[in-house]
């Protein structure tokens, strides 16, 4: 009896104990046609991910957003872990926005799903992981 409580007590402090690891997740790039101007802009997007401490041995997740047009970057800025997040910039002189959707997958594994518009036009979806065990593809769907 002992033991299986031990062998429980054990398996709930690992499971309180995982976290969302560092690392950098990339999205496929998003290759863009503009209809009045036929010019090409390809998107491309990298979510890095950090732990940041929060006092004492305390960590908590920070999720840093780089979106890139035609290799100049265009966003920047920080995910909220929880909720939405719309970051804007501009692609040369386009305004370009990121609207970013988190959900969680499982237990400290969540990913970000991002809709980029271009000149106020949607354009597609950059989607970003970050699990317990560093970056992982995004699950596609959901």
């Amino acid at each position: 009896m002992r033991r299986t409580a031990l062998a429980g007590l054990s398996l709930l402090a690992l499971s309180a104990c995982a976290q969302t690891a560092p690392g950098v997740s990339r999205a496929a790039d998003l290759a863009v046609v503009m209809p009045m101007t036929g010019q090409q802009v390809v998107l491309s997007g990298e979510m890095t991910t950090s732990r940041i401490p929060v006092g004492g041995s305390s960590t908590e997740p920070r999720h840093d957003l780089v979106i890139r047009a035609n290799g100049q970057t265009a966003i920047s800025g920080n995910l909220v872990t929880y909720g939405v997040t719309t970051l804007e910039g501009y692609a040369g002189t386009m305004p370009l926005a990121a609207a970013c959707r988190s959900r969680e997958l499982a237990r400290a594994d969540r990913q970000f799903d991002c809709g980029i518009s271009l000149n106020g036009q949607p354009v597609g979806t950059m989607s970003f992981r970050a699990t317990p065990t560093g970056p992982m593809p995004p699950v596609v769907g959901g």
